[in-house]
C-alpha cells in the first residue's frame, strides 16, 4: 500500500515538474519510476549541424574544383612569395644599416657608412630591375585572368543547355584554360585578352591576323595542342576517343572575322562563343558527357 503510495506521488511529482518546465509527461515518466530511461529515436530529434562543420563541408567542395584562372593566381603567389618579398626586404634592409652607421656617426661612434651606403645602392638597383620585370609580369597575369574570367562568365550560359564546363586544367608546362563538354562534344578552349580594339581575321590556311599583323603567339597552335592533350585524356581515362574541338577566345574590343572553311579549329570573341557550342549538332549522350566531364573534372585536381 505504502509502496503504491510512493509511485503514485512520484508520478503526480514527475508529471507537475514536466508541465513547469513545458514537456509533456507520459511513458517517459513511467520508465523513470521503475529505474529506466527511453531515449528519444533520433529520426524525431535530428541533430543539426553545427555552423563550423558546415563550413567545412562548403570548403571541402570548394577545395575539389579549380576555378576559372587558378593557375594565373598560383604564379602570381609564387612570384609574390619567391621573388617580390625577399627583394623588397632586403633592399629595405641595407638602407636600415646605412641610418644605422649615421646614427653612430653623429653619437660620435666610430663610423664607416660609406660601405653601408654602396650596399645599399647596389641592392637597391638590382631590386628595382627585379620589380620592374616583375611589373610587367604581374601586368600579364592580371590579364589572363581577366579574361579567363570573362570567358568563363559566357560559358556560364551553357550549363542550361546541358553542357558541363572544367576550369584550369594544370599539365606539365602549361595549362588548358576551359574545356566544355556537352551534346555538341567536346571543345578545349585557350583565352586570349588583348588591349585596345580592331579586328582579328582568321584565314583559312594562313593562320591569324590581328590589324592586318600575323599572330605572333601562335594562339591556334596552342588551342589545338590543347584538343589533343584533353582527347589522350579522355582516351587515357574512358577508354575511347573523342573528338576535341579547339576554340580561340578573344577577350576585349575585337570583331572576329571568320574565313575558315575546312579546318578543325574556330575563333570567336566571348559574344559568339557560347552561340555557336549551342548551335552545333548533337553527338553526345547523357551518359557520356557525364563520364568525360568527371574524368576531366578529377584531372583538374591533381
Amino acid at each position: 500500500m505504502l509502496a503504491g503510495g510512493a509511485t503514485f506521488l512520484t508520478v503526480r511529482h514527475l508529471k507537475f515538474q514536466n508541465l513547469i518546465g513545458g514537456r509533456t509527461a507520459d511513458a517517459r515518466d513511467r520508465r523513470e519510476v521503475h529505474g529506466t530511461k527511453l531515449a528519444a529515436p533520433s529520426s524525431m530529434f535530428p541533430k543539426k549541424k553545427s555552423q563550423r562543420s558546415e563550413d567545412r563541408d562548403l570548403r571541402s567542395v570548394a577545395a575539389t574544383r579549380r576555378l576559372p584562372g587558378q593557375s594565373l593566381r598560383d604564379e602570381k603567389e609564387r612570384l609574390t612569395d619567391n621573388r617580390l618579398i625577399p627583394f623588397y626586404f632586403s633592399c629595405v634592409f641595407t638602407w636600415l644599416l646605412w641610418g644605422w652607421e649615421i646614427y653612430r656617426a653623429r653619437t660620435h661612434t666610430p663610423p664607416n657608412p660609406s660601405i653601408l651606403l654602396c650596399l645599399a645602392i647596389v641592392v637597391t638597383g638590382v631590386t628595382v630591375i627585379v620589380l620592374g620585370r616583375l611589373f610587367g609580369r604581374f601586368q600579364r597575369l592580371n590579364r589572363g585572368e581577366r579574361g579567363e574570367l570573362r570567358t568563363a562568365e559566357a560559358l556560364d550560359d551553357l550549363r542550361t543547355h546541358g553542357y558541363r564546363v572544367v576550369h584550369d586544367i594544370v599539365r606539365k608546362g602549361f595549362n588548358i584554360d576551359h574545356v566544355v563538354v556537352g551534346p555538341a562534344g567536346v571543345f578545349a578552349i585557350e583565352t586570349k585578352f588583348r588591349s585596345g580594339e580592331g579586328e582579328i581575321s582568321f584565314r583559312n590556311g594562313e593562320g591569324l591576323f590581328i590589324d592586318g599583323f600575323p599572330d605572333e603567339r601562335d594562339s591556334l597552335k596552342q588551342a589545338r595542342g590543347n584538343a589533343r592533350e584533353v582527347n589522350r585524356i579522355i582516351k587515357e581515362t574512358c577508354g575511347f576517343e573523342e573528338w576535341v574541338w579547339p576554340l580561340v577566345v578573344f577577350v576585349g574590343d575585337w570583331r572576329v572575322k571568320n574565313e575558315w572553311r575546312n579546318t578543325d579549329a574556330r575563333v570567336f570573341t566571348t559574344d559568339t562563343l557560347a552561340r555557336h557550342i549551342v548551335n552545333q549538332q548533337p553527338r553526345l549522350k547523357q551518359s557520356e558527357i557525364k563520364l568525360i566531364a568527371s574524368h576531366l573534372e578529377r584531372s583538374a585536381k591533381t
